[in-house]
Parts: structure tokens; sequence; C-alpha cells
């Protein structure tokens, strides 16, 4: 595959690696980091109250 068709991404990066691959304009919204540890604590809370 061309290297140019290939995009090695570390969501930690964000938005702009990702757009710039894409050809697309960043957006004005922050990047969804839905993963984050805090989040992660939330869920495992959320499930444990839940039995």
């Amino acid at each position: 595959m061309p290297a140019e068709k290939l995009l090695v991404y570390e969501v930690s990066d964000g938005w702009e690696p990702l757009c710039a691959f894409l050809g697309v304009p960043v957006p004005d919204e922050e990047f969804p980091w839905l993963n984050d540890s805090a989040a992660f604590v939330r869920t495992v809370a959320e499930f444990r109250s839940r039995q």
C-alpha cells in the first residue's frame, strides 16, 4: 500500500492528523474523548450499582 494511503493514527493526537489525512476541515467541536479514565470509573461505578 502506498504510504500516502496509510494513516498511522493515535486517538490521543486528536482531530488534526485525521482531518488532514481525510482532507476535511477540523471541526469546531472538541475531540470526543469518551474513554478517558474518569469516564471509565463512572461506567464501572454505574455497572456495580446495578448488581
